[in-house]
């Protein structure tokens, strides 16, 4: 790079500017002759940046060294304080006595150990913590336009012609404002805006809405819990640990929609919230089989399924190799062996699950 270039513009140069526009300052120092003396300085990636590997470059004395424990301690740092715990870039220049640096722990002295290693390491998270905490508050997201279809209908003469259709014109079947929910409470910007729906008679739909509207209630309020000591203690444990800042959260939330594979956007209020549907879904099946246990809704089956064909099938599905049929005998052993189990606790499964298992494993 160009010598009197600045440190951003050389890293510019060398990783390119989808990197650069992403990195802040960032600065440590503690000048404490009896205990610690060190200086740090250089450029970390904000929370916009993306990746899915760590970059770190670390020059410590002016010199390019790796030091493991260091980098795994600002991962930390990272994955505690940006939700989607993406990898981060670092440059990082450390100056400290030569005699604070061990510089024998690798046969290449590439890997490098400092002296007071874990107190210069909590300094420079702390920084890291600090800094990133105040960039959170802004996040910028790539949009993509949606380009119109090419594939227009041919006119007389051969010439295709586009003429899309003005926003808000009469093609333009859901009005844009119905596609956004803005509350959570307004049917605007639910699913069914989506779906085109057949003409009903009055009374039907009003029969169908109430019958389901009934079913829902009941499955969200069962009458009664089991009557269970073990089940009663660990209801009693989830009240008891109840945060009541986070249930008024996500009891009166409006959903936005997917951030990506696992995180939702909600909004409560003013603010915005990144939610693991993951750790959530688990959560309420959790509060909901301990809430309804012994008082199930049952589904009846036109044709009861057999238990073992059943088992079979979920083994074949997490098999690797789905071709080979090596193991097909182990399959059919285990499918057989779990289906007893099942048989005998049939009983149990009613009694607890509302699962009915005839004497014929189905």
């Amino acid at each position: 790079t160009v010598v009197t270039s600045s440190r951003l513009n050389a890293l510019r140069s060398v990783y390119g500017v989808v990197v650069a526009r992403d990195l802040m300052e960032i600065k440590a120092s503690v000048n404490d002759p009896s205990s610690l003396i060190f200086e740090m300085d250089g450029f970390i990636s904000n929370s916009n940046y993306n990746a899915k590997k760590t970059t770190m470059v670390l020059f410590i004395n002016d010199r390019l060294v790796e030091c493991t424990a260091l980098k795994r301690a600002i991962e930390v740092v990272y994955s505690a304080t940006l939700p989607k715990a993406s990898k981060p870039f670092i440059y990082m220049s450390i100056v400290l006595p030569p005699e604070h640096l061990d510089v024998n722990v690798h046969p290449t002295k590439r890997e490098v150990s400092l002296l007071n290693q874990e107190r210069i390491i909590e300094n420079i998270q702390t920084a890291i913590e600090l800094k990133l905490g105040n960039s959170n508050t802004e996040r910028t997201f790539q949009t993509q336009m949606a380009h119109p279809s090419t594939s227009v209908p041919l006119g007389p003469s051969g010439n295709s012609e586009f003429n899309p259709s003005p926003p808000g014109s009469s093609s333009q079947k859901v009005p844009v404002h119905k596609m956004v929910r803005t509350d959570s409470l307004d049917p605007s910007g639910r699913l069914h805006a989506y779906l085109q729906v057949k003409p009903v008679g009055q009374n039907e739909k009003k029969s169908g809405l109430t019958s389901v509207r009934s079913s829902v209630r009941q499955r969200r309020n069962p009458k009664e819990t089991a009557d269970l000591t073990s089940i009663q203690e660990l209801i009693s444990e989830i009240d008891q640990n109840c945060h009541s800042g986070l249930l008024d959260v996500v009891k009166h939330c409006t959903y936005i929609g997917m951030a990506d594979e696992v995180f939702a956007v909600l909004q409560y209020n003013t603010d915005l919230y990144l939610v693991n549907v993951v750790n959530l879904s688990k959560e309420l099946m959790y509060q909901q089989v301990l809430r309804r246990f012994a008082h199930f809704n049952a589904i009846k089956l036109s044709e009861p399924a057999p238990l073992w064909e059943l088992i079979v099938m979920a083994l074949k599905e997490e098999d690797l190799d789905p071709v080979c049929n090596e193991n097909d005998d182990l399959k059919e052993k285990i499918a057989e062996m779990n289906t007893e189990l099942l048989k005998q606790k049939a009983e149990m499964l009613e009694e607890y699950f509302c699962i009915h298992i005839d004497r014929h494993g189905n």
